[in-house]
């Protein structure tokens, strides 16, 4: 469809230049023509809307609600992806990235929703999404600090166990469809889920991210044939309109709250962590050139993705989730324009007001629906190890992936009778992400309390607390037993790390020509200082709040890591120019580049990430004959 759209348009030329290249042809900031942003917003959003379904239809079907209650499950979902997206592109002060990153319904919470409606209804499904709407919006805000919890490591984990959550509903779905239609159904399921793995794995990379839709439309059709796909609803649905009535919205703090509230808040977690990757993914594939992470830009993202469940929420529909479909999106199409965002969203929000077109997608049969979630249940286990693999060195913390995996799994399958301990705890051990998800926090936490203890520095972020840095970096030294070769170096990274963070003011040099000016002016008698902009210097105002400096020390075998942690500047990302510096060497350097080269001779790495309010520069030292 994408090539039809492009040979019927006078930009062909430009989309196969484009979907050769790795290069985005529009970063985000620059204004792709508006055929080619509506041609490629109507196309993710076709794509993304027969799964983005599956999610609210399934919740709705499987907890035995009426009729109104699935059509507004829809209505809200497109309403609220569509407003979300508006918002993770457009982004309003802090919340948004400000990229091409559309929401979409979060799969990973079906079993946690019918529980919440089932057993205390839609206003206990409203306040659960509400809550984890919460734990997003505090992740976001304080992700700096967090960055410790919110890791690939625990994202992994959650994952692998939550695939296994997925799994006991798809099943049910299969076995319930089954006793209706014993041999119909399992066909229909099994058409589905092999023509989507077959285009997903072995298609071409534009095949791929049609896979699904093409897997669910094949399905369907199959299902049609076999008597097995009912179509009134799509006949008696009006073109335009909004439902009738909504559910009853409100908050509930019932026993079953209580008892998925562990659950709920994993989720948030979930969705931070998801939110998180797919924001750092985003701008390298919006990106032509390589450039350091703005991790501003990942709270804006982590932020939108909580105001987009408090939208969720409000609205009475599951949770939300940024589409991870869109990277691979970008990267095929080399369009990462904002345009193409703010068409998939507009698309999306004028697809609620109309039910016919939303009943057709609302339609598709549970067995279908059933074939598609196997495929996404093996993938989800998939990549949840695979994250743990490429991104945690530590042996123990994979082995600790491994036990959680098996204790969430026999907890979720009931493989043991457990003594009744009241519907709290007994809510709790019933589904396998909270007791998987409590054993890999305990088990992480007693590795970390367990480590070689980090050493910690704290003073003002000034040149003048250099001395007491390079006393904190001896003792440092000392208490690892290393040399002093290796202290040396250690002290040359912190100092030139110290000058490029806080750099020497001049003006510290000319604080004795101030006084003496200012004894003039004394002489003169009492007058009032005028700024630059011509206002009055106001003496009582409280001073400019002081920038902290936090050092923490901490070694891997003979590696030494230290970790500087500043108020934010206004100086450019330090991986940045250090990487043009790499590019473009020069044998006359800057006087105010000097730090940056030194710093790149000692260190084996450095990392600099910016954070609102927050710098932190990472930086590796190896020892010196190494």
């Amino acid at each position: 469809m994408f090539v039809v759209w492009c040979r019927a348009n006078l930009w062909s030329e430009d989309c196969a230049t484009v979907t050769a290249s790795q290069n985005p042809k529009y970063e985000g900031h620059e204004k792709a023509p508006i055929l080619t942003s509506l041609g490629l917003g109507s196309q993710f959003t076709l794509m993304a809307t027969a799964t983005l379904m599956v999610t609210p239809v399934i919740v709705a079907n499987e907890s035995g609600r009426d009729e109104s209650y699935l059509t507004w499950m829809v209505f809200a979902s497109l309403l609220v992806v569509g407003v979300s997206t508006l918002l993770q592109v457009r982004r309003l002060g802090p919340v948004g990235a400000g990229a091409v990153l559309p929401m979409f319904t979060a799969a990973v919470s079906i079993p946690f929703c019918i529980t919440a409606v089932v057993d205390g209804g839609p206003a206990t499904l409203t306040t659960l999404v509400l809550l984890s709407a919460i734990a997003q919006l505090v992740i976001s805000k304080w992700l700096v600090i967090m960055r410790r919890v919110v890791t690939p490591t625990v994202s992994g984990i959650v994952i692998m166990i939550d695939s296994i959550t997925l799994a006991s509903v798809v099943f049910q779905l299969l076995d319930d469809s089954s006793r209706d239609e014993p041999t119909t159904a399992p066909l229909t399921a099994l058409v589905t889920l092999v023509v989507v793995a077959a285009l997903t794995l072995r298609g071409a990379p534009l095949l791929r991210l049609w896979g699904p839709v093409i897997g669910i439309v094949v399905g369907t059709a199959v299902a049609a044939g076999l008597g097995l796909y009912d179509a009134s609803r799509i006949v008696d649905a009006p073109w335009v309109g909004v439902p009738s009535s909504a559910p009853g919205l409100g908050l509930d703090f019932s026993i079953a709250f209580w008892t998925l509230v562990p659950s709920f808040l994993f989720l948030g977690v979930i969705f931070s962590i998801q939110a998180n990757g797919e924001a750092i993914a985003i701008q390298r594939a919006s990106a032509r050139e390589n450039r350091a992470i703005d991790f501003r830009q990942v709270q804006g993202a982590l932020a939108g993705g909580g105001a987009s469940n408090l939208m969720a929420g409000l609205a009475g529909t599951v949770p939300k989730i940024v589409n991870s479909g869109i990277v691979s999106f970008v990267r095929t199409t080399g369009v990462a324009s904002h345009r193409v965002g703010y068409c998939a969203a507009s698309i999306f929000i004028a697809m609620a007001f109309l039910p016919k077109v939303s009943a057709f997608f609302s339609t598709i049969p549970g067995p279908v629906m059933t074939g598609y979630l196997l495929l996404v249940t093996g993938i989800l286990i998939v990549d949840g190890a695979r994250t743990i693999i490429q991104n945690e060195p530590n042996r123990e913390k994979v082995a600790v992936a491994g036990i959680c995996f098996w204790i969430g799994a026999a907890f979720q399958f009931k493989l043991f009778a457990l003594p009744d301990l009241g519907p709290v705890v007994d809510g709790l051990f019933k589904s396998g992400i909270t007791t998987g998800g409590f054993a890999a926090v305990a088990m992480i936490l007693y590795l970390e309390l367990t480590n070689p203890r980090r050493m910690r520095f704290q003073s003002r972020l000034h040149i003048d607390s250099l001395p007491d840095l390079n006393g904190f970096i001896s003792r440092f030294a000392n208490s690892r037993g290393w040399g002093q070769p290796m202290k040396e170096r250690l002290s040359a990274v912190a100092e030139e790390t110290l000058l490029t963070l806080a750099p020497l003011d001049l003006g510290d040099l000319t604080l004795e020509f101030g006084d003496l000016q200012q004894e003039g002016q004394d002489e003169q008698g009492e007058q009032q200082e005028e700024t630059p902009e011509g206002g009055k210097v106001d003496d009582d105002a409280p001073p400019a709040e002081e920038r902290r400096l936090v050092v923490i020390a901490s070694s891997d075998g003979p590696a030494a890591d230290l970790e500087f942690i500043g108020g934010a500047s206004n100086e450019g990302n330090i991986e940045d120019r250090i990487r043009q510096m790499q590019q473009h060497d020069s044998e006359t350097p800057e006087e105010n580049e000097m730090s940056l080269r030194l710093l790149r001779g000692y260190a084996s790495s450095v990392r600099h990430q910016q954070y609102h309010g927050t710098d932190i520069i990472t930086v590796r030292v190896l020892p010196p004959d190494s």
